[in-house]
């Protein structure tokens, strides 16, 4: 079954309970067996990163743990590309709140240069 989720994201800095609980939501995400060579979370210094392709993302409650631990200081983002729909969800992390967008798949590449 092709890939139906891109999911590519960070947040900074990350406090060690943020790690901690979505790495446990985490757990039910259901990848592809070709990006498993690839964590889906990992730590770098104060960054902590997702990246994740396949069938199921538990993007809800992805959403839910970070906005549980948001603070004013962090920032980052959260791209969700669903190929089945062809579209891209962004969260923004910025100033203790979470906004997002969604846009369409042409329009990514299309300001990308493809």
């Amino acid at each position: 079954m092709p890939v139906q989720l891109k999911v590519y994201g960070h947040i900074y800095p990350a406090q060690t309970e943020l790690e901690r609980d979505l790495a446990m939501v985490l757990q039910s995400a259901i990848q592809d067996t070709l990006s498993l060579d690839v964590p889906l979370l990992e730590r770098e210094n104060d960054l902590v990163r997702i990246s994740f392709e396949g069938l199921y993302f538990p993007v809800d409650e992805v959403i839910e743990v970070i906005a549980k631990h948001i603070t004013p200081d962090q920032q980052g983002k959260l791209d969700v590309l669903d190929i089945e729909h062809w579209q891209m969800t962004r969260y923004f992390f910025e100033q203790g709140q979470i906004t997002s967008r969604t846009t369409s798949l042409n329009q990514v590449m299309d300001y990308s240069g493809f």
